[in-house]
């Protein structure tokens, strides 16, 4: 069944085996699955998911003055800033309040997104540390103008003096 075949129904079922459409499928409207939809390339869409496809590199951490991170290591009593950088407008900090095991779940808290409910940037977290542990963060960044979203997690390991 070779050339164009326009459907004009508000439903076109399929079924019985996969369909394979080998020169591609267009919806002038919308087009919508109840199931997976694979495809080797959207158009308009990158498959690329390695930092290398795009320049939203994000750095979290420890901010060392060569320009690297580093994971912090401090002692009870003394301040850590977790510090995002990168291409971003605008950054959101998580931390794992949680220090000890409680089962299967977890507390995770916005400790940080920026003045304005996070419309004004802020690149960093500070805070002092009173109990010696490992305090795990989530580091969210987003590019407004690329739209795309990166999420990285870095640790401050608190020790007794």
């Amino acid at each position: 069944m070779a050339g164009i075949h326009q459907i004009s129904s508000s439903e076109f079922i399929q079924s019985g085996s996969v369909a394979h459409f080998k020169n591609g499928i267009t919806a002038s409207l919308s087009l919508s699955s109840s199931g997976a939809i694979y495809s080797n390339e959207f158009i308009g869409m990158s498959t690329e998911t390695s930092n290398e496809s795009n320049n939203n590199s994000l750095n979290v951490g420890k901010a060392l003055e060569d320009g690297t991170f580093d994971e912090w290591v401090i002692e009870v009593g003394q301040s850590a800033k977790i510090t995002a950088s990168g291409d971003f407008s605008g950054f959101c900090f998580i931390e794992n309040t949680t220090l000890t095991d409680t089962g299967d779940s977890s507390t995770w808290k916005t400790v940080s997104k920026g003045e304005g409910n996070g419309l004004f940037l802020k690149p960093f977290y500070e805070r002092l540390y009173e109990e010696a542990g490992v305090y795990e963060y989530l580091i969210i960044a987003n590019n407004s103008s690329s739209l795309q979203t990166v999420v990285k997690g870095t640790t401050v390991t608190v020790i007794e003096p």
